[in-house]
Order: C-alpha cells, then sequence, then structure tokens
C-alpha cells in the first residue's frame, strides 16, 4: 500500500499555504467540535477566570474603600493626592497572587483547546481513510466523544504547555535583563535617552535592536515545539518525548514553520485587538453599574473599566485559537509525512 499523506510538495511556500487552507477546510468541515470545544473553554474562562478576579475584588474591597477616603481627606484638607499612595502594597500583594492563578487556568484551557483540534484532525483523517465504504466511516465527532477522546492526552499536553513556558521565559527574560541592565547605567556607553538627550546610536543598536533579536529568537525557538501537542495525541507519547520529536521534525523545516506560526500569531494578535476594542463598550456599562453600586467609588471603578475589555478579549479568544490548533495539527501531519517520505526511497512503498 502506498502513502495516502497529503503531502503535496517540497516547496516550503507551497507547503505552507497547504498546510493553512487545509486546516481552514477541516475547520469549516468539522466547525461543531472545533468552536464546541472553543466555546467550552470561553465559558470554563469565564467562571473560572471571572471567579478569581471576583475573588480578587473581594480581597482588595477594604483598600479600595480606604483609597476613595484617603482622597476626600485629601480633597477637605486641600491637599496633594497620590493615588493608592498607602494601599499599592497590598494590591500589589493581591495581584501576585491572582496572576499566576489565572496563567493556570490560560495553560490548562489552551492543553485543552490544541489537544481537541488535534483530535478532530485525527478523525478527519479516519473518515477521509474510510473512503466511500460507509461501515468504515466513524462516527460523528461529538462534544462528549471528543472529550473522551482528548482525556487521556490531557496531562502530557498540560506538562508541554508548562516546558514551552518555560522556554519562552529564557528569551524573554534575557530581553527584559538587556533593558533593565541598561537603565541602570551598567552598559559603557549607552545612556537612556530623556527629553533633552534623544537616543544614540548605540542605544538604539543595544537598547532596542538587541532585545527584539533575542525576542524573535525565542518565537523560532517557540516555533520549534508549536506541534508538540499534536505530536503527544498522534504518537500517544509523554510530554518530553512530543517535545523531542517535534525538535526533530522541525529542524529540516524552520523557515516553514516559524512562517505559519507567525501568521498564527498575527492572526490572534489582530483578533485580540478587535476584541479588547469590543470590550470597551462591556466596559463602559459595566463601569457605570460599578459606580452606581459603590457610591460613585471611582477607585474600584477605574480598575474594572481597564481590566474588563482585556478580560472579554480572553474569554472570546479560543474561538481564534481553536482554527490555530487545527492547523499546528496539520502542520504536525505534513512534517510526519516529510520525515516517512525522507525514509523511503522514491517508489518504493511505504506500507
Amino acid at each position: 500500500m502506498t502513502s495516502s499523506l497529503p503531502v503535496t510538495g517540497s516547496d516550503d511556500s507551497r507547503a505552507g499555504t497547504s498546510v493553512v487552507a487545509e486546516g481552514l477546510r477541516i475547520t469549516s468541515r468539522d466547525r461543531r467540535p472545533v468552536f464546541g470545544s472553543a466555546l467550552l473553554a470561553g465559558a470554563a474562562a469565564l467562571l473560572v477566570g471571572g471567579g478569581i478576579v471576583a475573588g480578587a475584588f473581594a480581597a482588595s474591597w477594604g483598600l479600595f474603600l480606604e483609597a476613595g477616603r484617603a482622597a476626600e481627606r485629601s480633597i477637605d484638607y486641600e491637599e496633594s493626592y497620590v493615588a493608592y499612595s498607602d494601599q499599592w502594597d497590598g494590591l500589589v500583594k493581591v495581584a501576585f497572587c491572582v496572576y499566576p492563578l489565572l496563567l493556570l487556568v490560560a495553560m490548562v484551557l489552551i492543553a485543552w483547546l490544541l489537544t481537541a483540534q488535534a483530535v478532530i484532525v485525527v478523525h478527519a483523517r479516519e473518515r477521509t481513510a474510510a473512503g466511500t465504504d460507509s461501515r468504515g466511516v466513524p462516527a460523528t465527532l461529538t462534544l462528549r466523544a471528543l472529550w473522551r477522546r482528548s482525556r487521556p492526552h490531557l496531562g502530557a499536553a498540560f506538562r508541554v504547555q508548562l516546558l514551552t513556558l518555560v522556554c519562552a521565559l529564557l528569551p524573554g527574560l534575557a530581553g527584559l535583563l538587556v533593558l533593565a541592565v541598561i537603565d541602570m547605567g551598567m552598559v559603557p556607553g549607552v545612556v537612556w535617552p530623556t527629553y533633552h538627550d534623544p537616543a544614540t546610536l548605540q542605544f538604539v543598536l543595544v537598547g532596542r535592536m538587541l532585545p527584539v533579536v533575542i525576542w524573535a529568537l525565542g518565537l523560532v525557538l517557540l516555533s520549534r515545539f508549536a506541534p508538540a501537542t499534536a505530536i503527544g495525541v498522534a504518537d500517544n507519547s509523554s510530554a518530553t518525548a512530543a517535545m523531542r520529536r517535534s525538535w526533530t521534525l522541525t529542524r529540516t523545516a524552520r523557515l516553514h514553520t516559524t512562517a505559519i506560526c507567525l501568521l498564527s500569531t498575527a492572526a490572534v494578535a489582530v483578533a485580540f485587538t478587535v476584541l479588547s476594542w469590543l470590550g470597551t463598550y462591556v466596559a463602559h456599562w459595566a463601569g457605570l453599574l460599578m459606580l452606581a453600586t459603590t457610591g460613585d467609588n471611582v477607585w474600584v471603578t477605574g480598575v474594572l473599566v481597564i481590566i474588563t475589555p482585556i478580560a472579554v478579549a480572553l474569554v472570546l479568544l479560543p474561538l481564534v485559537l481553536a482554527p490555530m490548533g487545527v492547523v499546528l495539527a496539520c502542520l504536525r501531519e505534513r512534517l510526519d509525512g516529510r520525515a516517512k517520505s525522507a525514509r523511503v526511497p522514491s517508489g518504493a512503498p511505504i506500507g
């Protein structure tokens, strides 16, 4: 039996277009499980993430009220007032508790989305392989069936996200370290620009271009692990084995993989910007409601208005991340097909 894998060409740009087109085709054909899993993730983000944020507001409520009272006393005594001057440390402590919890929720939901989309692509291939034989066509992939097939892989998928986060922190912190060292004046000849002293060539090279280069290399590094979750589903492997396999498969297709990841990242960034803009309308009404229920406390209302557009965007973002997960699963399939073709002489049967 010859290979039926959809390897349509060796040209990277042509293959990249085919991967994206295939991912969008599967998304359109299996839109119910694709967007059903996304809606499930969005509902979980709203309930769990919203509960965490609500708990943070409840824990900080006394600090916000004290900020309002301090401002009123300053106005009565005609003194200058600095917002949250005495409450800042307490608010920062609450934030340091909330952010890791929200990050944990995000990692769990991303693991679910990428796993679910990999299962959907595997199911699509099973349906294609069955061909016209109605007896071999797999059953419709409902959300219940999708959860049943995804559940065994969720633990490994979460560990993949955790290891990927560690890999992302290294270049991310390295770029920030460069900026911090420059800000502390520890780089000879490189001075942070001010209103009176414009940026020098040395600062542009070291303070602007160097961090960007470091972060760009970090993005290339992350793209090497992008298909890891789909690999873990297809091979039923552990997180470390999936990441090693991903590194091996992308070794000869760095530009191809990076281009697809950049395209996906750009789509997510545009969607996040649009959804955040739409979230400002929700923030307006949420702010009015908060003012009415807190006796015109602008300090808690201001924080709510700031975070609401971001929260709205994050809750709706799974609708964009789900098709991206389908594309990454198709990318895994394409790279695996190339690897198998490379191991078998031209014209020889694969299996």
